[in-house]
């Protein structure tokens, strides 16, 4: 999703999910990153985006653009945010703060802009939008084997994760949902 959105600078992703499917080079670098992404039922169903740490090296630019689709909603936590790193949705502008969740809808035209003089990082986690119950999910998704790992990924995540090579010490023993107490 970032191909030719950089107009300027360094703008680097390590993908922790892509589209439903766990990334190896996130496991292998950041496992207990992964571990945590994975065990959010929220991130682990989405088909339709993923997760990933974006780092922005200063004097990057990234073009106004929107996400492919109004059924998610796109989580950043800041882990290092130095001074001048920005982002605008629509016509308000904001920073992060490290340690601190900002929920945005990326179907609104946004930009990112990174004028300080240090690496900033960013979690990103891709959920579903909640007003989408499950028939709404299900029925927004065109791309069959979206459908069929969104499913498999509803029904048994830890065999879904299994299958696609995660190691057993990484996936989690127990999967968070919005509706767990």
């Amino acid at each position: 999703e970032t191909e030719n959105l950089s107009i300027a600078g360094q703008w680097r992703e390590l993908d922790i999910f892509n589209n439903g499917i766990a990334k190896s080079m996130a496991w292998r670098i950041l496992p207990r990153t992964a571990g945590i992404v994975m065990a959010l039922r929220d991130a682990n169903t989405m088909v339709m985006g993923g997760s990933k740490v974006s780092l922005m090296e200063p004097g990057t630019v990234v073009r106004p653009h929107t996400g492919r689709t109004n059924a998610r909603l796109r989580i950043h936590m800041g882990i290092s945010i130095p001074d001048g790193a920005f982002i605008r949705v629509n016509n308000e502008t904001r920073t992060w703060t490290e340690g601190r969740c900002t929920v945005i809808d990326d179907s609104y035209v946004h930009e990112v802009w990174h004028n300080g003089d240090e690496t900033r990082i960013v979690l990103i986690v891709d959920i579903w939008h909640p007003e989408l119950d499950l028939e709404r999910r299900v029925e927004g998704m065109t791309d069959p084997h979206a459908l069929e790992m969104y499913r498999s990924m509803l029904e048994d995540p830890k065999m879904v994760l299994e299958m696609q090579g995660v190691p057993k010490a990484i996936i989690p023993d127990r999967f968070i949902s919005e509706h767990d107490d």
